[in-house]
C-alpha cells in the first residue's frame, strides 16, 4: 500500500524556514519559481519551506508516536538528533561488534529504531549500507495562482538591557535591534509514504520484524503524519512566529502501488488526481481510497486510517 497526501495551508507572518543571518538580519528561505503572467513564463523568487524542514518535523512526530506505542527508538532519535547510524560510533550503540554483512547491519538498525526504519539512514563506513526513506516530502511552495502575491518582508524587533541602580544602561551587547524576514503565502506540498517498505529489508532479506510489529509501525507512521498536520508542529520559530492560518485543503489517496497526488500548487489538482486514479483503475483493475476536504483535514486522514484497518494492513 502507498499513501499520498496533498496539503494546502495558509501561513501569514511565518518564519518557518530561515536560511542565514547576515549581521542582525535573518533571511527567509526563497526559491526560484516559474509563473505565467500575460501569457508568458517568468521566474520569480518566492518564500518556501524545505522538504528537509518538513521531514524533520515528521520524524520528531514519529518519535513521540513510536514511544507512546512502545516501539523501539534509538538514543539519538529519541532526543530529536537524527544522526542516524552514520558511522561506527553511532552504529555500535545498536550492534557491537559490527558485522561485515550489510544485511545484518541493516537488520540490526531496523530492529533498534523505528525512525531509521521509516526515515532511512546511510552508514558511511565499511561496508557502506544505505536505506532509502519510506516517506517522501516536497518543498512547500506558494500555489501557482497566488505565487505573485506571496511575499517575504523584514520585521523589526529589539531586545533591551536592564538599567542598574544608578539609572545607567547595562552592557551595550545586551541591547540589540534585529530583523526577522517573515513570509506570507498559501502553500502547497506533497507527502508520500510507502507502507510496504516499513519493517522490510531494502537489501532483499525480507521482513526484519514480525508481521504484527510491522502493522504497529505502519500505524505509528500514519498517526505521526496525522499529529504533525493537525498540530501544525513543523518549521522553525514557532515559539514567537507561529503562523496565522491553517490547512485549507487536504487530499489523501491510498493505492496498492505507488501513486502520487497531483501537486496541490495547481488549482485543478483535485480533479486531475481523480481522473488519473480512474485511468489506473480501468487499466489495471486496482481499487483505491480517495478523500478530499476543505473543511476538517483530520477527517480525511481518519478515514484513510480506517480504510487501511479494514484491509487488515495496520
Amino acid at each position: 500500500m502507498f499513501l499520498s497526501v496533498g496539503v494546502r495551508f495558509e501561513a501569514n507572518v511565518e518564519a518557518l524556514n530561515m536560511v542565514e543571518t547576515a549581521g542582525n538580519y535573518t533571511k527567509h528561505r526563497r526559491v526560484p519559481y516559474l509563473v505565467e503572467e500575460d501569457g508568458k513564463l517568468k521566474t520569480v523568487y518566492v518564500p518556501a519551506i524545505s522538504g528537509e524542514s518538513l521531514a524533520h518535523a515528521y520524524q520528531w512526530s514519529l518519535v513521540k508516536e513510536a514511544l507512546a506505542m512502545n516501539l523501539p527508538v534509538c538514543e539519538d532519535c529519541a532526543k530529536g538528533e537524527f544522526f542516524k547510524s552514520m558511522n561506527k560510533a553511532h552504529l555500535k550503540k545498536k550492534i557491537d561488534p559490527i558485522p561485515d554483512d550489510p544485511k545484518k547491519i541493516e537488520a540490526a538498525i531496523i530492529k533498534s529504531c523505528v525512525i531509521e526504519d521509516v526515515g532511512g539512514f546511510l552508514y558511511a563506513e565499511k561496508p557502506p549500507v544505505r536505506r532509502s526513506s519510506a516517506f517522501q516530502v516536497s518543498y512547500a511552495l506558494p500555489i501557482k495562482s497566488m505565487a505573485l502575491f506571496a511575499t517575504a518582508e523584514p520585521q523589526l524587533h529589539a531586545r533591551h538591557a536592564q538599567m542598574d541602580a544608578k539609572g545607567k544602561k547595562g552592557n551595550v551587547s545586551e541591547q540589540m535591534i534585529y530583523y526577522v524576514e517573515t513570509g506570507t503565502a498559501l502553500y502547497g506540498f506533497t507527502f508520500n509514504l510507502d507502507l510496504d517498505a516499513i519493517g522490510v529489508s531494502s537489501l532483499g532479506a525480507g521482513p526484519i520484524v514480525s508481521e504484527d510489529e510491522i502493522k504497529v509501525r505502519r500505524e505509528a507512521s500514519l498517526k505521526a503524519l496525522f499529529r504533525m498536520l493537525s498540530s501544525a508542529q513543523f518549521g522553525a520559530k514557532l515559539s514567537r512566529f507561529f503562523p496565522v492560518g491553517g490547512i485549507t485543503e487536504l487530499t489523501v489517496v491510498v493505492t496498492e502501488h505507488p501513486f502520487v497526488v497531483t501537486s496541490p500548487i495547481y488549482d485543478s489538482y483535485v480533479e486531475r488526481t481523480k481522473k488519473r486514479l480512474e485511468v489506473i483503475k480501468e487499466a489495471f483493475r486496482e481499487e483505491y481510497f480517495f478523500d478530499f476536504t476543505n473543511d476538517v483535514p483530520e477527517e480525511a486522514l481518519r478515514k484513510a486510517i480506517e480504510y487501511l484497518k479494514e484491509r487488515d494492513y495496520i
